[in-house]
């Protein structure tokens, strides 16, 4: 299984695994799901003649230390489900189908045992890059689907960039019009956008798998895309184009001026509706503070506030915007280059530079929540192995499952939440080559951010056998 089990205990007396199951009251549905699920499995073994369904009971009323606790018993005709919340009883669903699964392709013997399980980390994050290049609603279902059955739990949905807007605005429609589009080198247009109603769509469907959407947008920089479609929220109005390159840009998005940051809290207030979830992404990262260093409207809201320099004035502007969406009960994450300055108490830093650990101590030290996706071990888009296509360095499976998390917020352990990887697509522009850099690294960040309960030989076999697994559970 992966991930693994906190606690399993397995007894020697064994059962013909069941071919279907019957319900006990409030697990219709999930029995349902089961038996979807081994409808397929029956050609290929012959356990359990007798036919008898095995009967799916709920305990319920049981207290449990950790949220998101549950329980497996498995006994003879009978298994029982005790879980801490409705999302727990998704995850018990996930390991009874991993171990059917294995039981229907082995001997079709299943055995009795007891499992009590929980996760480490409450943030359980997988991010994908959108911008950069864009992908069809139905494989960002695959690719949740894919995270509730590795029991990971938010979906950071990167949909901004200098490359691309994709999310389509009924306030401001020159951003799917233009911002949503780049003419490439060779002079073909590409682009295109997510409707409100297919993005509604799939924040419905991970809602249904367990799973929290986090949109991002990106903010002071990474902006081309917006201002080649409204120019006058730059400090240098002038005609802009989406970019086409990779890389950063020094044409940011403009503090000093009202309409700019009357501009962005339209836009938040339109984009917080399709998410209703707890948490909202503002970037941050890689801003440089040239033009702001050289406008007028910048360095008279310095003056104006009492700043100390640019740095201050985006901790200013990341706060009115984090205030603003506090009121529509959202907490703000920003990459670690917020620390930069002195954000609000209640952002959320996300570490992401070489191992993170520099800037983990800084979130520690100050007293800021946090969630380490440092690149050296948690970028995806990196090569997987030195001969393998990818971005910069190498991050092969064993690093990732290796990730030394215990090293980080060692005083303050309250602070981290979690952890989560992220897929950048610069280098990837189809799904087949997005499969390819996710699995089997995927794995790894599974049982990092449940908790690891092995050693990594053992890890590796059981990431060869769910191979199979989800070829099966997943078709692609």
């Amino acid at each position: 299984m992966i991930p693994k089990p906190v606690a399993q205990t397995i007894y020697t007396e064994s059962f013909p695994a069941p071919r279907q199951f019957s319900a006990g009251e409030g697990l219709t549905t999930i029995a349902e799901e089961l038996n979807h699920f081994l409808n397929g499995l029956q050609s290929q073994t012959t356990p359990d003649e007798s036919g008898k369904a095995w009967r799916l009971e709920l305990h319920t009323g049981a207290a449990y230390e950790h949220p998101e606790t549950y329980q497996l018993e498995i006994d003879q005709g009978r298994i029982l489900l005790s879980a801490a919340d409705p999302q727990a009883l998704r995850y018990a669903l996930s390991t009874l189908k991993q171990l059917l699964f294995s039981a229907h392709k082995t001997d079709g013997l299943i055995h009795k045992q007891l499992i009590r399980d929980y996760p480490r980390y409450r943030w359980r994050g997988l991010h994908l890059d959108v911008s950069r290049h864009i992908f069809e609603p139905a494989f960002i279902k695959q690719y949740l689907k894919l995270m509730s059955e590795l029991k990971l739990n938010k979906f950071h949905w990167h949909l901004t960039d200098d490359q691309g807007w994709r999310i389509e605005s009924k306030r401001y429609p020159l951003l799917q019009e233009i911002s949503a589009w780049r003419k490439e080198a060779d002079g073909e247009r590409y682009g295109g956008y997510y409707t409100q109603g297919e993005i509604r769509e799939v924040v419905a469907y991970a809602t249904e798998l367990g799973i929290e959407v986090i949109p991002e947008l990106d903010l002071p920089g990474h902006m081309m895309a917006v201002l080649s479609a409204y120019p006058q929220f730059a400090c240098n109005p002038q005609a802009f184009d989406t970019m086409n390159v990779w890389g950063i840009s020094e044409d940011i998005l403009c503090a000093g001026k009202d309409s700019t940051r009357d501009f962005i809290l339209d836009l938040v207030d339109e984009v917080a509706e399709l998410f209703p979830g707890a948490y909202f992404h503002l970037g941050g990262d890689e801003a440089p503070k040239d033009r702001w260093k050289a406008c007028p409207y910048c360095q008279k809201r310095i003056r104006e506030l009492g700043l100390k320099d640019e740095e201050d004035l985006q901790s200013w502007l990341f706060d009115t915007v984090t205030a603003h969406l506090a009121l529509r009960g959202k907490t703000v994450i920003g990459w670690d280059e917020i620390l930069e300055g002195n954000p609000s108490r209640e952002t959320i830093a996300m570490l992401w530079r070489g191992d993170a650990k520099a800037a983990a101590l800084q979130s520690e030290n100050r007293g800021y929540r946090a969630i380490l996706v440092p690149n050296h071990y948690l970028y995806f888009d990196w090569k997987a192995s030195d001969d393998s296509p990818g971005a910069f360095g190498v991050t092969t499976l064993q690093k990732v499952w290796q990730f030394p998390i215990d090293e980080y917020f060692i005083q303050r352990p309250d602070l981290l939440l979690g952890v989560q990887a992220n897929l950048w697509t610069e280098q990837i522009s189809t799904t087949q080559r997005a499969w390819e850099m996710l699995i089997p690294r995927v794995y790894a960040l599974s049982e990092l951010a449940w908790g690891k309960q092995s050693d990594y030989p053992d890890f590796e076999a059981r990431a060869q056998l769910w191979e199979d697994y989800i070829s099966y559970a997943l078709p692609r």
